[in-house]
């Protein structure tokens, strides 16, 4: 099976620097996330009966829970995603780094989609599916996956601690034995945000499904848990807060109106 468990740390780097108000923060938690190949999926599930794709379970792939419409396998979605807007629609196969709904709860800030060319031996593109909370968006970035290093747009708001005028830096291995991927919050050459992914194999077994299961239970509560956590933690630092763009909108358009 080339679906595994990836497990390892997650370290985010909030650099002093005028676009952060000069307040510095770090953390680092540990982690063990799915690497699921989605042909796989059937034989996966099978492997554990706390495991499903079609019903509520302990760890449970639920189709609503990533994007695109849900009648719609997640790699077809995936393929049309990619082609439409690349137009180069994949044709090998495609893995997703991203956790599954542990005991009724999920979410994943960031889904990668690897797709890989026809050989199964490299990459060919990479999707990012990029989610906010409280607000729950979803905006895709489309990446070649012939190199590893890409500066790109910001265009959506991710976090109220972090300005919209900023563009990504990007860069990743492909799976293997170790897999590292770190995404960057720039702003010309001032550093301002740094989240890095460090993950070792380990094989999907029997056990190691049910230790995902019950030795991990809060995994993916603990994700969400954690955002709130960190932000309290920044307000408590008097980070700058940076209301949503849509709000910001609709109050200049309320205010614009009351001026007419």
């Amino acid at each position: 099976m080339k679906s595994a468990l990836y497990a390892g740390t997650i370290t985010h780097r909030r650099h002093a620097t005028p676009a952060t108000g000069n307040v510095a923060h770090d953390f680092r938690y540990s982690t063990l996330t799915p690497l699921l190949f989605l042909s796989e999926l059937d034989e996966l599930v099978a492997m554990h009966p706390r495991w499903s794709r079609t019903r509520p379970n302990a760890a449970w792939f639920r189709r609503g829970d990533y994007l695109g419409d849900s009648s719609v396998p997640l790699d077809t979605a995936v393929r049309d995603e990619v082609g439409a807007r690349s137009g180069r629609r994949p044709k090998g196969d495609i893995a997703m780094l991203a956790h599954v709904r542990l005991w009724g709860w999920l979410f994943n800030p960031l889904c990668v989609y690897y797709c890989f060319d026809e050989s199964g031996e490299h990459l060919d593109q990479i999707l990012l599916e990029v989610r906010n909370t409280p607000w729950h968006e979803r905006h895709l970035y489309v990446l070649d996956g012939a190199t590893s290093h890409h500066r790109f747009a910001k265009a959506m708001h991710v976090s109220p601690f972090l300005g919209m005028d900023q563009e990504y830096v990007m860069t990743w291995s492909a799976p293997g034995e170790h897999l590292t991927f770190h995404l960057g919050n720039r702003r010309g050459d001032e550093r301002i945000f740094d989240a890095s992914l460090s993950l070792t194999r380990r094989e999907i077994t029997p056990a190691s499904l049910g230790g995902l299961v019950w030795r991990h239970p809060f995994q993916t509560m603990g994700v969400s848990a954690g955002i709130y956590r960190q932000a309290l933690i920044l307000w408590r630092k008097k980070a700058p807060f940076h209301s949503h763009p849509r709000r910001i909108e609709k109050r200049a358009a309320a205010t614009g109106g009351s001026r007419g």
